[in-house]
């Protein structure tokens, strides 16, 4: 046998077990994207466990009085149709209010809406900071935080 045969062989060789790792990997991700379905996993929620309670839905059709409905991120309020919650009242605008998640901690904004944005009867301007049971009154709809 000449050197050249045993060269080639060695390099034979390693070439398939290259290919097999190359192969091994490739059947590993594509296992792991049928498990999931080939969603992305997202992060665990560490926050707070919130909820938005509805004492009054005032003129929302799609609210139900005594339901909550969870904060687990930002929430928009307001009348148009790309709010997280869409409240179908003439004394509220467009974009309304925002609820804010910050670490463990929930904060309410007005967005310079006209007939304002009521938080345990006070009209609020800026950023609040939300507590347990507090009362946020938007146009005729009333909520309570739950915590």
């Amino acid at each position: 046998m000449s050197f050249s045969k045993i060269i080639a062989g060695i390099f034979g060789v390693v070439f398939i077990v290259i290919l097999y790792v190359i192969i091994y990997y490739a059947l590993k991700i594509m296992y792991k994207d049928v498990k999931n379905g080939g969603k992305k996993r997202r992060p665990p929620v560490t926050k707070g466990n919130y909820g938005l309670e509805i004492i009054n839905s005032g003129n929302g059709k799609d609210l139900k009085d005594e339901s909550i409905i969870p904060i687990r991120s930002d929430l928009t309020i307001g009348r148009k149709d790309d709010n997280s919650i869409v409240l179908a009242d003439q004394h509220v605008s467009g974009n309304h209010a925002k609820i804010i998640v910050r670490n463990d901690s929930l904060f309410i904004e007005d967005l310079n809406s006209t007939n304002g944005t009521y938080l345990n009867g006070n009209k609020i301007s800026g950023k609040m900071k939300l507590n347990n049971k507090d009362e946020i009154k938007i146009g005729t709809s009333v909520f309570k935080i739950l915590r």
